[in-house]
């Protein structure tokens, strides 16, 4: 007999209030020329601006875009320093932030939200916009990666954030492009060994900022790569400093940031004057910037004038009549004082951006082909929500002796450029080896191919390329209306505004119950996506056992099984699992004794349904079945997105099916039983909605 089919009624999307923490703001103190603060809305009817507003993705592109990625002419990347996703965008809208209904829940209710102190007194997000640095304590320990120990490792302070209006310039750019929301640095350790991930795909088990600019590591960067394909690249910094470590902490010179130094292909000890490595031009420590710090940039202060110095090669390079033109790839280091790393602040970092972000716009003929990537290279201590991909132990490459090196928490990253533009979150798993992946992929389609050998098969699994986060077909070409960043001012962003980029792939767990051996057993499953692609789940007891955190990667071709032997928790079990993107899944209750069927027993099929063009959206397909002897009433509620609450009834023996909807794909169902408070299951996160790679 066929199943009923009930299908419930969308309704609009449950809780789209996010709250936010308040708490004391220290305005900020401007050097220099002040404006005065404004006001601008995002993505609303009131207050925006043509200049704000992104051209119609039909509009008729320039001349000679074919709509594909040969369009693409060049790469330019900023690193800067040591800012979590949470702590600069955690009231962005949109995004995974502090109104994340999919967040880590802890064994006492609380969310990862509620972080305790040594003393047990509960910390959660407050405002402040001082420049302030943390502890950071976090490395090293994995216990840490339970996720609960933020303030104790680093202090309450690591739990706040910049406020909207602080973050002004930032969050008007994330609004007008794409914002990624589930970038993670490469590693839970420091500013070094995650820059060594940028700029070579490893950091070669370091764990630690040591041996700086000394020419010493050994291994292939993928600037040397670029060279050997005949790729034209440059990094460009100032450098200020004195001999061969003498970098400076101001507002001239690298910060020794310029990781090429650390490599021993850069290393211009006893080459002449006229060796083809220091040619202008072609030279590969020419290019690299990679000489020893040598003189004094001027002025040296936080003035325009400093950034007209200070990037005076860039700017040079993107001159029409430009000696050394721009190149296909190019990476820009900051000075200290412009770099963000607290004490240095935000502000002068936006203010930093905002030049580069100009001199592009200078030229048309490179803003209109250029992909601009700025991310961060650590969280610097600073609190970030969202678990990272974790290996298993014993993962090559990911391991340190019995410490997992990646990834770390979740850093800003934007993505500026035609096939960026129109206010897009993207949800794809990255870290900083997804830059590097992005250039292989860009140069093969130039026909240059190369591959990085130092990303380890695990990472390239999980980590995207940015595709995903690309719309080639639809380029949004033209200047950018770009606010000063010179004075705390408000950007209201429309709650509906940020709109999500799809996704090919998608997870998947479920459950089932073996009432002869007490086993209750989760198959986590991965379905779509490019060739490869990889997920990490990680499973967390929610009673009845020690919380903790299991690790999984899950493959198509490699679904993965979590078992709990109920026999240890009389017949109970209750646990959660968690994977990237607002994937979650939550399973309580207790097996049956075998044979017995006195009552009502439940049981849930999940069926994740992809769209069919125009004709069905995404859909949840829950089969809700009564393996007992008498009715079941089930109670289906949504935690999230859309679905409403649903009351069905099932009769012994029988079955019903339930259509959830999705919105954008994303889902989030909770599913209870009769007044049974000990059976539960949640399902959330989303389907894909893309077409396979």
């Amino acid at each position: 007999m066929a199943p009923d089919l009930i299908t419930p009624t969308p309704e609009p999307e449950f809780g789209d209030s996010p709250e936010t923490a308040t708490g004391a703001t220290r305005r900020r103190f401007l050097q220099g020329a002040g404006v005065a603060a404004g006001t601008l809305m995002i993505g609303g009817t009131a207050g925006t601006g043509d200049a704000y507003a992104a051209p119609e993705p039909g509009q008729v592109p320039p001349r000679g875009y074919r709509r594909n990625m040969s369009d693409l002419k060049h790469v330019v990347i900023l690193m800067q320093e040591n800012r979590s996703f949470d702590h600069y965008f955690g009231t962005f809208p949109g995004v995974r932030g502090f109104n994340d209904k999919q967040a880590l829940r802890f064994q006492d209710g609380t969310t990862v939200f509620q972080q305790k102190d040594g003393s047990g007194n509960i910390v959660t997000p407050q405002i402040d916009d001082g420049a302030w640095g943390n502890d950071h304590g976090a490395w090293g320990d994995v216990d840490h990666r339970k996720w609960d120990r933020w303030v104790q490792h680093n202090g309450a302070s690591c739990m706040n954030h910049h406020s909207d209006a602080y973050m002004g310039f930032y969050r008007s750019l994330a609004a007008q492009y794409t914002i990624a929301d589930q970038n993670f640095c490469s590693e839970f350790g420091p500013t070094d060994p995650n820059r060594k991930y940028l700029w070579s795909g490893t950091a070669n088990t370091e764990t630690g900022n040591t041996d700086e600019s000394n020419y010493s590591r050994p291994w292939i960067t993928v600037a040397e790569q670029l060279q050997q394909v005949g790729i034209d690249w440059r990094l460009y910094s100032d450098n200020s400093g004195n001999g061969r470590q003498g970098y400076l902490s101001s507002w001239v010179g690298d910060y020794g940031d310029n990781e090429l130094k650390y490599f021993k292909g850069f290393d211009p000890e006893g080459l002449s004057a006229d060796d083809p490595k220091l040619r202008p031009g072609t030279g590969l420590i020419w290019r690299g910037n990679a000489t020893y710090y040598s003189g004094m940039t001027s002025p040296n202060d936080d003035s325009d004038d400093n950034l007209d110095a200070v990037l005076k090669s860039f700017h040079d390079a993107c001159r029409p009549d430009a000696e050394h033109p721009l190149p296909a790839v190019s990476w820009i280091v900051a000075p200290y004082g412009w770099s963000e790393h607290p004490d240095a602040d935000s502000l002068h970092g936006e203010r930093y951006v905002k030049k580069v972000l100009d001199i592009l716009q200078s030229n048309p003929d490179i803003w209109n082909h250029t992909l601009f990537i700025l991310n961060y290279d650590e969280n610097d201590g600073k609190f970030d929500h969202v678990l990272p991909p974790w290996p298993e132990p014993g993962t090559a490459r990911e391991y340190a002796g019995d410490y997992p090196l990646g990834f770390g928490p979740r850093v800003p990253m934007l993505l500026v450029s035609p096939w960026t533009r129109g206010g897009y979150v993207a949800s794809e798993v990255f870290d900083h080896t997804s830059t590097i992946k992005f250039l292989e992929t860009w140069a093969t389609h130039l026909g240059k191919p190369f591959r990085c050998p130092n990303i380890s098969d695990w990472r390239r699994s999980i980590a995207g390329d940015l595709t995903s986060a690309l719309d080639f077909a639809h380029p949004q070409p033209g200047p950018a209306a770009l606010p000063d960043p010179l004075a705390e001012w408000s950007v209201p962003i429309a709650a509906d505004h940020m709109k999500a980029r799809p996704l090919s792939f998608h997870p998947h767990a479920t459950i089932s119950e073996d009432s002869a051996s007490g086993t209750v057993t989760a198959r986590m499953t991965l379905t779509g996506g490019p060739t490869g692609k990889a997920m990490s789940f990680q499973v967390f007891p929610d009673k009845y056992r020690a919380f903790s955190n299991t690790p999984f990667t899950v493959t198509v071709r490699k679904p993965r099984e979590y078992t709990w032997d109920t026999k240890a928790t009389e017949g109970k079990y209750a646990f959660s699992i968690y994977s990237n993107d607002g994937f979650v899944r939550s399973f309580a209750g207790q097996v049956a004794p075998a044979g017995k069927r006195d009552a009502g027993l439940a049981r849930v099929e999940v069926d994740l349904l992809m769209g069919e063009g125009t004709k069905r959206e995404a859909q949840v397909k829950l089969t809700l079945h009564n393996d007992g002897t008498k009715p079941m009433d089930y109670s289906l509620t949504a935690k999230d997105y859309l679905g409403g609450t649903q009351k069905v009834t099932v009769a012994h023996g029988e079955r019903k099916v339930v259509m959830w909807p999705t919105q954008e794909g994303y889902y989030d169902v909770l599913v209870t039983v009769g007044t049974d408070i000990t059976w539960t299951q949640r399902y959330a996160g989303r389907i894909a909605t893309a077409e396979k790679d």
